[in-house]
């Protein structure tokens, strides 16, 4: 790997409506993938669905992902290595919200992002997200899929 590498401060965003789609059900039963709710008193009518965690992790890596294309090594790709994330408020089916990445840390082949989540119509905060990608050799990582 040569020394090319995205620096701290890259920055990225894309903003989208949530949909059925990228939800999570809380407090009623849920079909895919398949659950009940922790509370055994939750009736099927109590069921609500907002965002949930891996779309808002998923948006996160993806515009992270995209803001350093064309600054990574050669013959190299990035990958999920690890990830936090906190909800601040729920956002529902219909809601538009604005992601913002910037790229914080760069650790050897790992790279740091902060992820803010934003409801675009009242511009509050619904959750943050730390990722850490990891550049890797695309053809070594290939041939690790087919063992």
């Amino acid at each position: 790997m040569t020394d090319e590498m995205p620096q701290p401060g890259v920055t990225g965003e894309t903003t989208f409506t949530v949909a059925k789609s990228h939800t999570t059900h809380v407090f009623g039963d849920q079909e895919h993938p398949p659950g009940r709710p922790a509370a055994d008193d939750a009736s099927p009518e109590e069921r609500v669905h907002v965002m949930g965690t891996p779309h808002l992790l998923a948006r996160v890596e993806f515009v992270g992902r995209e803001s350093v294309r064309g600054m990574i090594p050669p013959e190299t790709g990035v990958v999920g290595e690890r990830a936090e994330v906190t909800h601040r408020r729920a956002a529902p089916v219909g809601s538009t919200v604005r992601v913002e990445t910037e790229l914080i840390e760069v650790d050897g082949r790992s790279l740091v992002f902060e992820g803010n989540f934003i409801d675009v119509e009242t511009n509050t905060l619904i959750g943050t997200a730390i990722a850490v990608l990891r550049i890797v050799d695309r053809y070594q990582f290939r041939e690790t899929l087919s063992d």
